[in-house]
């Protein structure tokens, strides 16, 4: 079912074909329909990564056991901070956006990026 899932979220963020709600609202019966709650999450953790990009600040990123990552982003308004921790299908998911390989110092490629060299 995991698998599914994911399957499913992908295909709502694909841009060259996305897979319609309203059409296909059959697949988000049930369990599918947390489908539809991740993808809302994504999307906003991207838009919010996208202001943080913006505006300079990157988001603490810290990786946990099991390819899971935990992103602390700063309001940009408010002096809060905004948790979010990621499964691993999730990581790659977001990784697919620009904000969100720039966030978890990615490329395009994929591959990590490597840190600038230190000054001395």
């Amino acid at each position: 079912m995991r698998e599914f899932l994911y399957r499913l979220v992908q295909r709502l963020q694909e841009e060259a074909r996305p897979l319609s709600r309203n059409k296909h609202f059959h697949a988000f019966a049930g369990d599918a329909r947390r489908a539809l709650r991740i993808d809302r999450h994504l999307r906003d953790l991207a838009q919010h990564l996208e202001l943080l990009h913006d505006r300079g600040e990157r988001p603490r990123v810290r990786a946990l056991a099991g390819g899971s990552m935990q992103l602390v982003l700063k309001h940009p308004t408010l002096a809060v901070v905004r948790t979010a921790t990621l499964s691993p299908e999730e990581v790659e998911l977001l990784v697919r956006t620009p904000a969100g390989a720039w966030a978890l110092g990615q490329d395009d490629l994929g591959v990590p990026a490597k840190p600038a060299a230190k000054r001395g």
